[in-house]
């Protein structure tokens, strides 16, 4: 099993938090957008957490910093839930499955 480095972890994060936007913006419900918030808020204070460590670091394998990596995956679990009925664009729908796929892969 290959281990995610800090880099790749930074770059994934920044993909999925604009994609969380995304998904913010198009959607109209409530319960959506408190979900998407949620999310938001970790990845950023994680992204925040990630710009900390030196450059010279990001080799080493990722670990989640700012929560338990439990809380990161109920609250994708809890996304998903929430989304399973909602209607996004083709496009974004089709971006974000397998972000969240690997956020639920990264954050276990």
């Amino acid at each position: 099993m290959s281990t995610t480095t800090i880099t790749q972890a930074s770059i994934f994060i920044s993909e999925l938090l604009e994609m969380m936007e995304n998904v913010y913006w198009e959607t109209n419900s409530v319960d959506v957008k408190d979900q998407c918030f949620n999310v938001i808020r970790l990845l950023q204070n994680e992204v925040t957490e990630l710009t900390k460590i030196s450059v010279q670091d990001h080799h080493y394998a990722y670990e989640v910093i700012v929560c338990k990596p439990s809380l990161m995956h109920e609250a994708f679990s809890d996304l998903e839930e929430t989304l399973s009925g909602e209607v996004l664009r083709t496009n974004t729908r089709q971006q974000l499955e397998p972000l969240l796929a690997q956020a639920h892969t990264l954050f276990s």
